[in-house]
């Protein structure tokens, strides 16, 4: 199936919008013994993504702290981070997987897989939140190879092993391959959403905990939701990638699916999923929207939701990759970005691309403008900026926000990183504090890197390190 964002030049959903765990007050996190580093493992090149388990060996349980919420793993008070090397050996297995945590005081773990398998992709997707309800931020790993999802909790000191997600009856679904943590129910705790775009039928979404504490349950929706009348494929590719969103202001999160290869010609469509009411809309360039549906473009290959107009209501922003702007019929893979404003998800301002006014650089082939997605406040001004990948030219624009008028180019900024197009900088993104945080799973021969902006963080490349952020 036409996959267009796992590859290395686009993977899916590596800056899938927030996670809808916003909270910054300190609170204390029950004391759990924590995860420690099981390093030492050596990492291959790329090679197709695609384990369940993780080894986690008992550590020395640290002192009571707290938790801060975010991405707070340990209860310090600090924000983590975690990165997924999918490429990366483990247990002697290529391709197994491994993921990075990040401490804010500088401590480093590597999580790796306990039932290590050859192109497992352990690390492929990662979703942050409190999954658990102890206000202590939780991990969720995405490993498509064994359609599994580990979730780790977060605790006093570390992350500790908690339970393993599952779909009945797997064979080829890619479980696993995006992640979302959100409240999708209104009862002011996270749900997990986890992309399956390999299911029969065009693909699904499995969401965990609806109407139910903690991950209790599931529910189970298909391609077809919100496509009544429309074809569909088993390249449609539903649940690549996701988002969500507040998006009509009434304190309950939407998710926006991604179906990247959507259409006869992998022309791509967004699915809006309300997941209590079983209920979808579906967008594509077909509607009402700029720029014209075309082969490979990749519509939806990268997603953010966030309010760019700070008018209480989230807004979308999707990823065209493959939007070619020169010569339609060749498809060179320019890129774009559409912006669509809640609650109508109406399109206002340019289908923003590397020719819209105001903005620096040129349009090339094989940019892949808009492969990946990130929002968030990065100037201070309250309201959420967007930063789109480039990873073609190694790069990432940063477009402001502006309350009652949404993103501008006014102050727009052209992050550059001199690491040439094999290192795809802009492949994956995170903006959590103020802070943009950039992937380049192909810095280093394809072990990988991590930047806070222009300055490389000491997280060792072991295989495509920085392919996707939580």
């Amino acid at each position: 199936m036409p996959m267009p964002m796992i590859v290395i030049s686009a993977p899916p959903g590596r800056a899938v919008g927030r996670t809808s765990f916003t909270g910054e007050t300190s609170v204390r996190c029950r004391g759990v013994p924590p995860a420690r580093d099981v390093g030492g493992m050596r990492s291959l090149v790329m090679a197709p993504l695609l384990v369940a388990g993780m080894l986690v060996v008992p550590g020395t349980a640290a002192q009571a702290a707290q938790c801060r919420g975010g991405s707070d793993f340990d209860g310090d008070g600090r924000r983590d981070l975690a990165t997924g090397a999918p490429s990366a050996a483990a247990g002697g297995q290529a391709r197994a997987g491994q993921v990075g945590i990040l401490y804010g005081d500088g401590r480093q773990e590597w999580l790796v897989p306990a039932d290590a398998r050859r192109g497992g992709g352990f690390g492929a997707a990662l979703a942050v939140g409190d999954l658990d309800g102890d206000r202590c931020a939780d991990l969720a790993v995405g490993a498509p190879g064994t359609e599994t999802v580990e979730v780790y909790l977060g605790a006093e000191g570390g992350l500790r092993r908690g339970p393993v997600l599952r779909l009945p009856s797997p064979g080829g679904d890619q479980f696993g391959t995006a992640l979302v943590a959100a409240d999708l129910d209104g009862d002011r705790d996270l749900e997990l959403a986890a992309g399956a775009p390999g299911r029969r039928g065009g693909g699904a979404v499995a969401v965990f905990g609806l109407r139910a504490d903690g991950l209790k349950g599931r529910k189970v929706f298909t391609a077809s939701i919100g496509r009544k009348g429309r074809r569909k494929a088993q390249t449609d590719a539903f649940g690549a990638v996701l988002a969500a969103g507040n998006f009509d202001g009434r304190g309950r999160d939407e998710l926006a699916v991604g179906l990247p290869g959507d259409g006869h010609r992998g022309e791509g469509s967004v699915t809006i999923l309300d997941a209590v009411r079983s209920t979808g809309r579906n967008i594509s360039q077909a509607g009402r929207l700029r720029g014209s549906p075309e082969r490979n473009d990749g519509f939806g290959s990268a997603l953010a939701a966030a309010d760019f107009d700070a008018d209480g209501r989230d807004d979308l922003a999707v990823g065209v990759p493959g939007e070619a702007l020169t010569d339609k019929n060749r498809g060179f893979g320019e890129g774009a970005v559409h912006v669509l404003y809640g609650p109508s998800f109406k399109e206002e301002g340019p289908m923003w691309n590397r020719l819209t006014g105001g903005l620096a650089g040129n349009a090339r082939r094989n940019d892949l403008f808009g492969a990946a997605l990130a929002a968030g406040d990065l100037n201070g001004d309250g309201t959420a900026d967007l930063a789109v990948g480039i990873p073609g030219s190694g790069s990432v624009q940063i477009l402001r926000g502006r309350r009652r008028h949404g993103l501008t180019a006014r102050k727009a900024e052209l992050v550059t990183s001199g690491l040439g197009a094999a290192a795809h900088y802009g492949n994956a993104l995170k903006i959590a504090g103020g802070v943009l945080t950039v992937g380049a799973p192909g810095d280093g021969g394809f072990t990988g890197g991590v930047y806070r902006s222009r300055t490389r963080l000491p997280l060792e490349g072991r295989g495509l390190t920085g392919f996707s952020f939580g």
